[in-house]
């Protein structure tokens, strides 16, 4: 006779071995499912299967579940979870939006939560998604929270790291006060925060010229920074390192600094420290007089800082748009309950006279007029946002930001679907020339006329985008190399065909090529975008207005003709 399962038993610990042993924990899940379950149980076992898929990387199915739990009766504390898990998911996917909109739901499922452990776990998922999205201020109110909630003792940890950080952000950290020294014993179990409140205070030390107390606070504790593996917060103490390093001239460390930085930068997305690693490395070509490497560091060095002052303008705009959403819903629940209020008038005047009614009536149209009014105007405010965040407002086409979160959904459909996709990348050829010959807007009247013109030759599902000031390029999903090729070539002929004549002046216009494809340089957007660049470049300095493909072979480019194609 089999052993009899005390189901809520097994569901409990396969909840605390989710994360430290997956495999005992989907060995537990399978159990699970031959029993006959209650629907709390049901749920709960509904919740760790989420984890599981997320856990997996199957993000989307893992949404899917949460949200089947949000929506149904479950009991309030796992609702609570299955919700905290999708902010978690979307702050790691970068989609600020709607991990505000799921935010803002935890803050109502905490006024029905009597646990006080999971009250502090809602409290410190706010303080660090706030801190991530750089709204400093309500970052500290939720630490400050976290900290009058008699938390654990790891919970007061995070507290103390969460509000020194959030004080960093808003330039309030004073380093000289007692309570940083409590706050770093606090953490004496927890080296990973340990370790960032040490880095938030050398960088205000870095901040106040102070080198010396920056490499009091870090170098003792570097071995074990480098030790957690954990590339933030490795990469941040080096990032500070090397900006103290070569401020007292001490270029050789400074630049072994940098240089790991940028090592680490694939698995780091867009941050302050690859930023700083690649100034600090144009600064030190530059002092040693290698202006050429000093003229690639400083092209990396801009690149880096648009994406990292991109990503914070997606951040800004999506607590923006999360205030007008708040903003706008307590709009229609005061004009509801206006409406009520006037329900409630119009049934006392009625019991009077004819005339009171008529004026009711007038009133009644105005405030629906009113409503009418503003659900137009959110309506045309939500369809202007959403064209700002998404379209260059130039050309109309992707801006940099929601090509590559479009391209990384096509890339992952790809990948999983064996199908091939190919990327182009062009530059306009001289295009700074133009702008200083004939000014501004005829510069803009070009970008307007070569996107057009690109567009044109393109398929629907093609991912075209305006990535730089005169730079564009083309993911082409299910498109192999050849097809590649000659859609570029289609889109130089018509960039040269333009007629500039409408301007009042003559020039031409012409732009260089650069194309690879996921047979040679995979499916990670980052590979793509630096195998065409290459290819691009190669373009560049071989004349121009031509085509070149990636060789990964060689690590070199293969050139096209310029006016004709070659056949692969």
């Amino acid at each position: 006779m089999a052993e009899e399962v005390d189901i809520d038993a097994t569901l409990t610990q396969a909840d605390q071995l989710k994360s430290s042993n997956p495999k005992a924990f989907s060995e537990l899940l399978n159990t699970l499912e031959k029993e006959p379950l209650n629907p709390q149980q049901r749920y709960f076992l509904d919740y760790l299967r989420g984890y599981e898929l997320t856990y997996q990387g199957k993000q989307a199915q893992s949404i899917d579940v949460f949200n089947k739990i949000l929506n149904s009766n479950a009991n309030e504390t796992l609702k609570f979870r299955a919700n905290q898990t999708l902010i978690n998911i979307y702050a790691i996917s970068q989609d600020w939006s709607k991990g505000l909109t799921h935010l803002s739901k935890n803050f109502q499922f905490i006024e029905q939560i009597k646990d006080p452990e999971t009250v502090q776990s809602g409290l410190a998922i706010a303080a660090i998604f706030y801190n991530q999205i750089e709204q400093y201020e309500l970052g500290l109110s939720y630490a400050e929270k976290l900290r009058s909630s008699k938390p654990s003792k790891r919970n007061t940890c995070l507290a103390n790291g969460l509000a020194i950080e959030a004080q960093l952000g808003l330039n309030q950290l004073e380093v000289d006060s007692p309570s940083l020294q409590a706050a770093v014993a606090s953490c004496d179990e927890e080296v990973i925060m340990e370790s960032f409140i040490h880095s938030f205070i050398a960088t205000k030390y870095l901040r106040d010229g102070n080198t010396a107390e920056v490499y009091g606070q870090l170098k003792p504790s570097l071995e074990t920074i480098e030790k957690t593996r954990y590339p933030r917060l490795i990469a941040e103490v080096y990032a500070t390192l090397a900006s103290a390093y070569l401020k007292d001239h001490k270029i050789g460390e400074a630049r072994l600094l940098a240089e790991k930085i940028v090592n680490l930068a694939k698995g780091l997305g867009n941050t302050q420290a690859v930023v700083t690693a690649y100034k600090v490395l144009y600064q030190i070509a530059e002092l040693s007089g290698n202006y050429k490497a000093a003229l690639d560091y400083h092209v990396k060095y801009a690149q880096a800082d648009k994406a990292y002052l991109d990503d914070i303008k997606t951040k800004h705009l999506a607590f923006q748009l999360a205030e007008h959403q708040a903003a706008e819903q307590k709009s229609r629940i005061t004009l509801l309950d206006r409406q009520n209020n006037l329900l409630l008038t119009e049934q006392q005047l009625a019991k009077t006279q004819a005339e009171n009614n008529r004026l009711f009536i007038s009133l009644l149209i105005a405030i629906i007029t009113l409503l009418g009014f503003w659900a137009y105007k959110s309506w045309t405010i939500q369809k202007r946002l959403k064209q700002l965040a998404e379209y260059d407002a130039l050309t109309h086409v992707f801006n940099r930001g929601h090509f590559t979160q479009v391209a990384q959904s096509a890339l992952t459909y790809c990948e999983s679907s064996e199908v091939d996709l190919s990327y182009i990348l062009f530059d306009l050829d001289n295009f700074k020339q133009i702008n200083d010959k004939y000014g501004h807007a005829i510069g803009d009247w070009v970008l307007k006329k070569v996107a057009k013109a690109c567009q044109a030759q393109g398929r629907k599902n093609d991912i075209f985008a305006r990535i730089g000031g005169e730079e564009f390029c083309i993911a082409l999903p299910g498109c192999d190399l050849q097809t590649a090729v000659k859609l570029a070539e289609a889109c130089r002929k018509a960039i040269a065909g333009i007629d500039c004549s409408a301007t009042g002046h003559e020039f031409e216009v012409t732009a260089s090529f650069g194309i690879t494809d996921t047979q040679m340089s995979g499916y990670k957007l980052e590979r793509l975008i630096n195998d065409a660049d290459s290819a691009m470049y190669q373009s560049k300095e071989t004349g121009r207005d031509r085509i070149c493909i990636f060789d990964p072979e060689s690590k070199r480019t293969i050139p096209q003709a310029s006016h004709s194609l070659l056949s692969l």
